[in-house]
């Protein structure tokens, strides 16, 4: 699991860290460093753990009719499910974009339904259904 990955890799960062602090080294450049690298790599664990509280809190049972967490929105464009931020996955031969609701595309389109057209970045996406 990615998660688990990332704080492996920061538990092995603070502990050559913090030997690197008991034992005076020419290394400081390293230390300095694997401590950039550390505070960045908790920095990505942090937002993990929120995206996946988030995903976990979605209902996947229900049926939506408005865009909100949880949707499915196709439009003639694409598909988006509102959940969190995360790469396109293909489902059943269906690309689907994840994409979360801090994302200024989902400010467009939040409350909206099918039928209903929003316009992004330039772009004018209709909602062809909700679910």
């Amino acid at each position: 699991m990615l998660l688990t990955d990332f704080e492996q890799e920061i538990n092995r960062l603070t502990e050559e860290i913090t030997r690197g602090k008991e034992m005076p080294s020419q290394e400081q450049e390293g230390r300095t460093e694997s401590n950039e690298l550390l505070v960045r790599l908790e920095h990505e664990v942090i937002f993990a753990k929120k995206e996946q509280i988030i995903l976990e809190s979605l209902d996947v049972e229900r049926e939506f009719t408005q865009v909100e967490p949880g949707a499915v929105v196709v439009t003639e464009q694409q598909v988006f499910y509102i959940s969190s931020s995360m790469e396109k996955i293909e489902v059943d031969g269906v690309e689907f974009f994840g994409i979360s609701t801090q994302a200024p595309i989902y400010a467009a389109m939040k409350g909206r339904q099918s039928g209903d057209s929003f316009t992004y970045s330039g772009v004018t996406y209709r909602i062809l259904e909700v679910y």
